[in-house]
Parts: structure tokens; sequence; C-alpha cells
């Protein structure tokens, strides 16, 4: 996949193009200007009027949905940036949505509440079926960072060593659709104990959905449950505010899967298309904003977007069809 900035290059240096041109034209053009005011006011008038055309169909307010993983008050103050960003460069207002839960987030955006939203990579693949969403682009920290994986944690003291300790131990994952919090260290489960989806249900002691990745982590941290499935960045998410919990440092990994695509960000498929043009010209120009870059590195995209389609994120319907789990019984 190449990065957007790079894909829309001839774009940038054709616009670029074109309005060193329009100068040129205007200082040779000068006198007649001034000869003649009223031709040239009616050019300015025409091209204002088609620039107002391609927006005439764009909602009166853009809103963005945060994938729920932590809590929405933290989200929103780490992703306040980028709202701001693309509220100018929009020229509308851009307000957030939390969903208290990615079935939450597909049907506001289904509905047509949300416009465009952070995924996990299988709720997209819910998203696009269920909603139209369309994946345009994925946030990433290097060129090599387009996957990552889920862990299984516990703490050092809990004495589980290996996957075959969970039995009968009291387990959180993270919600029924979450890649990282459910479906692939679930199929992790799967294929190393050589056991049934069923099978994995009936192994533990309680399971609990705690809702967000966060939550999760903490509950191991609190004692609440014994082990828990979760994406392998909120350990460094979270170090700032629970880094001093006495059983932080405790934290173990019993187990790690193999590489999951990110989450990408998705627009609904019939948005106009010149809208959808100046998302992705947005998103490609924003690793280079100075104004930005806290955000990108507290958000782990400090390498900004690369573009992706819909294709990049079949391996999550192959997953899902491994366990058995139809969209139906994800979203209820």
């Amino acid at each position: 996949m190449k990065r957007l900035k790079k894909l829309l290059t001839g774009v940038t240096t054709a616009v670029a193009l074109t309005v060193v041109l329009a100068a040129c034209g205007e200082n040779d053009e000068s006198d007649t200007a001034n000869a003649d005011d009223g031709n040239n006011n009616n050019g300015a008038s025409e091209e204002e009027e088609e620039a107002t055309d391609d927006r005439e169909d764009w909602p009166d307010e853009f809103v963005y949905g945060l994938v729920p993983g932590e809590d929405p008050s933290v989200l929103e103050s780490r992703w306040d940036p980028m709202r701001e960003f693309l509220e100018e460069r929009l020229g509308i207002p851009v307000e957030f949505f939390h969903g208290t839960d990615y079935t939450a987030m597909i049907e506001a955006m289904r509905g047509g509440h949300v416009h465009q939203a952070h995924f996990g990579p299988f709720a997209y693949t819910l998203a696009h079926e269920r909603a139209g969403a369309e994946a345009f682009a994925m946030g990433i920290n290097d060129l090599e960072d387009a996957a990552y994986n889920s862990i299984i944690i516990t703490l050092e003291d809990s004495g589980i060593e290996t996957l075959e300790d969970l039995e009968g131990k009291d387990f959180a994952w993270v919600d029924p659709t979450s890649a990282s919090g459910h479906l692939f260290p679930k199929a992790h489960l799967i294929n190393e104990l050589g056991i049934t989806n069923d099978e994995v249900d009936e192994m533990f002691g309680n399971v609990v959905f705690a809702g967000g990745h966060d939550s999760a982590f903490i509950s191991v941290l609190n004692g609440d449950v014994d082990a828990a499935g979760v994406a392998d960045f909120i350990i460094g998410n979270l170090e700032d505010t629970h880094g001093d919990h006495p059983e932080y440092d405790n934290i173990k990994i019993v187990s790690t899967t193999g590489d999951i695509p990110r989450g990408p960000d998705a627009y609904l498929a019939d948005l106009p298309e010149s809208l959808k043009e100046e998302l992705q010209q947005a998103f490609a120009d924003m690793a280079e904003q100075e104004e930005l870059q806290e955000f990108l590195e507290a958000a782990n995209f400090q390498a900004g977007w690369i573009e992706v389609d819909d294709s990049d994120f079949d391996i999550m319907r192959e997953t899902a069809e491994a366990l058995g789990m139809s969209p139906e019984e994800l979203l209820n």
C-alpha cells in the first residue's frame, strides 16, 4: 500500500501549477482588468459559484465517531486537535460521537448520524456490511506498523504460565466485535489448544465483556479477573494514567497472537465525492501539520495515514468464518 500523500502528490502539483498559471495570467492582464472590471468580477463569481456548487450537498455538520476503547473524555481531549484541523479544512463544524460500543457506532452510522469513524478492523467489516462504511485510510506509527497483536495478560503471581492454565479462571474480553479484544485471541486459543469455539467459552470460570481495552486491563490490575485478552498497545497507553498502580509492573504476557491489521478510518460510501476527496487529502496532509504532532504521537499515528480499501480487511472476514460467527450473532 502507498501512502495517501504520495498518491495525491500529482493532484497537489496540478493544483499548485494551476495557481501559478492563474497568477501569471492575472499579472499579464492587469491592464485589461483595470479597463474592464466587470468581466473579471463575473469570472471570479463563476469560480466562487462553482466551488459553492461542489459543496451544496455536503452536510451542515460533519460527525466523526471515536472508537470506544477508552474513557470518552480522555479520547475527546486527545483527538480534539484533529477535530479542529478537519473543521478548518472542511469549512463546516466537526463534532465527535461516542458510541457505548462498536454496535452502537455502526447503528449510528447506518442511521446517518455519523459520517466517518475510526473502527477496529473487525468492527469495520460489520460497518461495511450494515452501514455502507468505506475504508480509505489507516493511521500508523511507522511504515512497518500496519499491523499489531493481541495479548493475553495476567499478573505475575496468578499461577498462570501457559494457555492451559487458563482453565477455570475468570477471564475478561473487551467487546464481542473487538478483533484484538475477542476474536483474534479466541481464534488463538482454538488454534493453540486444539479446541472448538464452544470449548473456549466453556473453559473459563466467569467471563465478562469489559467494554474497552482499558477496562479489561484494569480488571486484571485490580484482581477482578485472572486474565484478559487485549491489544498489545494498551500497556503503553495506560502507563501515564495507571503506571503508579501497585500491580502495573507485575503485568505478564502469557501469549501473543499473530498480526492483526490496524483499524481503518471509514466514511459513508454515499457521501458526496467532493467531500470524500477533501477528507482523503486532509488525512494525507495531517502528518505534516506542526499543530498535530502531539496528537499524532498520543494516538500512535506519527507516520500519518496510509491508503487502505475494503479488501485489506478480508482476513477479518476469514477469521470470523473460522470461528463460525455471523454478523447477526456479533451485533446481537
